[in-house]
């Protein structure tokens, strides 16, 4: 189970594994399945992806805009703005979605952007425990067919994640709207 949570550290850190963590997920799980393995395997994944962000993100830090123009310009006038408007919440979504979603351009763009790092943090916390969670449930709940069904549905699946991640977005700024 460490294997996982350095795992998730590289693939947060800045080498991407196609989604590794969540794959070794459904397959320690889907073999398992149990509650115990669910609260050992999860959270490990969880903090491996919180404490490897924090590379990219202190990168963007220390860097600044020397950084950013590693992407596209366009790119990163909207992130800009995506993090200036919902903060939390567009970092949320952001490890939330499913590739070939920007995950990374956010990540080093927090710390360009100065997001304070415990902000940062929770909503990478946040984030990827509603991932993980959610594909720990699934392997837990179909056992092997989990797999199988990640294979067949994976964009679906982390779309749905995505889609309530953006709701809770919407809602926020909502709620900032009326006085």
């Amino acid at each position: 189970m460490l294997g996982l949570l350095g795992l998730a550290f590289i693939d947060s850190a800045g080498i991407p594994t196609g989604g590794g963590p969540d794959w070794v997920i459904v397959v320690l799980l889907s073999e398992e399945q149990t509650l115990v393995d669910f609260l050992m395997t999860v959270p490990l994944a969880v903090l491996g992806s919180t404490i490897g962000c924090l590379a990219p993100y202190y990168l963007g830090r220390r860097g600044g805009d020397v950084v950013l123009r590693r992407f596209d310009e366009k790119s990163s006038e909207l992130v800009r703005d995506k993090i200036d408007r919902y903060g939390f919440w567009a970092v949320t979504f952001s490890v939330v979605a499913p590739p070939p979603y920007p995950m990374k351009i956010f990540i080093v763009s927090a710390g360009v952007f100065g997001m304070p790092v415990i902000k940062f943090a929770g909503a990478v916390f946040l984030g990827r425990s509603l991932r993980y969670s959610f594909v720990g449930y699934l392997a837990v709940c179909y056992g092997e067919q989990a797999s199988q069904l990640m294979r067949d549905h994976f964009l679906v699946i982390a779309s749905v994640v995505a889609a309530i991640v953006a709701c809770a977005i919407a809602v926020q700024s909502l709620r900032r709207r009326t006085p």
